[in-house]
C-alpha cells in the first residue's frame, strides 16, 4: 500500500514548520496534462493529505478555490504558502494599502482566516525602488501577521538567479521558491547555498520545467524523438528528475504539479528510492535529446541563454 511508505520531512528554513521533501505545486490548470475540475483536485489534495505530504504552495484562483475547500476540514494536517500577486506589476508604486486590500479580498472571497506563508509570486528588486519596495512589504506583512492571517513571508523568483540572489539579501523573507529542474540546474550552483546559509526555507518549483518544460512535453507524447518512444507508456524521466532533485539537501522540498492521482502516485513512488545508475542514464538521454530538438524547453529561454534559469 502506498500510504505505508514514508516521505522524508525536515524544518523549512528556521520557520519551524516541519513539512515533506516531496511535496505539491499549484498549475493543475497549465500544461498539456492540466484541467480545470475543481472537485477533482479537491480529490488529488486529499489523496496527498491520505499520503502524508504536508505542504502546498497554490498559485491562481481554481487552486485557490480547491485549496481552501480543503482547508475547512484540514488545514492543520499541512503548511500553506498562499500566493500575493501584483506587486511586480506595480513596481516601485507598490503600496500597503494594495497588500493589505489583496488579502482581505481572499479572506473574503476564499474565506480562508489564516496561510502560514505568504506568498509574493514572481519577486522583482532593482536597486532604484528595492528600499521602497521591501519598506511597504515588510510593514504589510506585520500588519498581516498581527491580524492572525499569515505567519511567514516569502517570494517565488522566475527571472534570473541574481535576481534570487537580492531577494535572500533582502531583510525580511522567511522562505525562497526558486526553479530548480535537472536539465538546468543553476539554483544548485549558488541560489540555494545563500538561502540556507541565512536560514532561509528553499522550495524547488517547476521540477519539470514548468507547464511547457521539456519534461511535460515529453510525457504527454508531444516530442517524437525516436529515444522518446521507450517512456511512451512509462513515467522514467519524471522519476529520475525527482530523484535527482531529492538528492540536493540544500533544498527543503520540491512542489511537482501533478495532474492525476494517477501522476502522483508514481511520483510518491519515486521519491521512496534514492538516484541510480538508471536514473543518470536516463537524464543524460533527455540532455541529448533536448540538445538534438533544439528546444526552448524551460524557465525563461533556451539553454545558454545568458541571465536566465538554465
Amino acid at each position: 500500500m502506498l500510504s505505508e511508505s514514508k516521505l522524508e520531512t525536515t524544518e523549512l528554513g528556521k520557520t519551524g514548520l516541519e513539512i515533506t521533501r516531496f511535496a505539491a505545486g499549484g498549475h493543475f490548470t497549465n500544461g498539456p496534462l492540466a484541467h480545470e475540475d475543481i472537485p477533482r483536485r479537491v480529490n488529488e489534495l486529499n489523496h496527498l493529505l491520505d499520503l502524508g505530504v504536508t505542504y502546498f504552495d497554490v498559485q491562481w484562483e481554481p487552486e485557490e478555490l480547491a485549496t481552501a475547500e480543503i482547508m475547512k476540514t484540514r488545514k492543520d494536517e499541512f503548511a500553506v504558502a498562499w500566493p500575493l500577486h501584483g506587486v511586480t506589476q506595480l513596481g516601485g508604486e507598490i503600496t500597503e494599502k494594495y497588500i493589505l486590500d489583496y488579502c482581505n479580498d481572499h479572506r473574503s472571497r476564499f474565506d480562508v482566516q489564516h496561510v502560514d506563508i505568504l506568498l509574493w509570486v514572481a519577486l522583482e528588486l532593482y536597486e532604484e525602488t528595492e528600499k521602497k519596495v521591501m519598506d511597504v512589504v515588510r510593514s504589510a506583512f506585520s500588519t498581516l501577521k498581527a491580524q492572525g492571517f499569515c505567519d511567514y513571508l516569502a517570494f517565488s523568483c522566475h527571472h534570473s538567479p541574481e535576481m534570487a540572489l537580492r531577494g535572500i539579501a533582502a531583510d525580511g523573507f522567511d522562505v525562497m521558491m526558486a526553479p530548480y529542474c535537472a536539465l538546468h540546474p543553476a539554483a544548485e550552483r549558488e541560489v540555494f547555498k545563500a538561502a540556507k546559509a541565512k536560514g532561509i526555507g528553499t522550495v524547488g518549483m517547476k521540477p519539470f520545467g514548468g507547464s511547457e518544460g521539456f519534461f511535460t512535453k515529453v510525457w504527454s507524447g508531444e516530442i517524437t524523438h525516436p529515444e522518446v518512444k521507450k517512456w511512451k507508456d512509462g513515467k522514467e524521466p519524471f522519476e529520475a528528475a525527482t530523484r535527482w532533485i531529492m538528492q540536493n539537501k540544500d533544498l527543503d522540498c520540491t512542489v511537482p504539479g501533478a495532474h492525476s492521482i494517477q501522476q502522483i502516485d508514481q511520483l510518491f513512488k519515486a521519491v521512496q528510492e534514492p538516484f541510480n545508475d538508471e536514473d543518470e542514464e536516463i537524464l543524460n538521454t533527455m540532455k541529448r535529446i533536448l540538445k538534438e530538438t533544439d528546444l526552448d524547453a524551460q524557465i525563461k529561454g533556451p539553454v545558454g541563454k545568458p541571465g536566465k534559469w538554465n
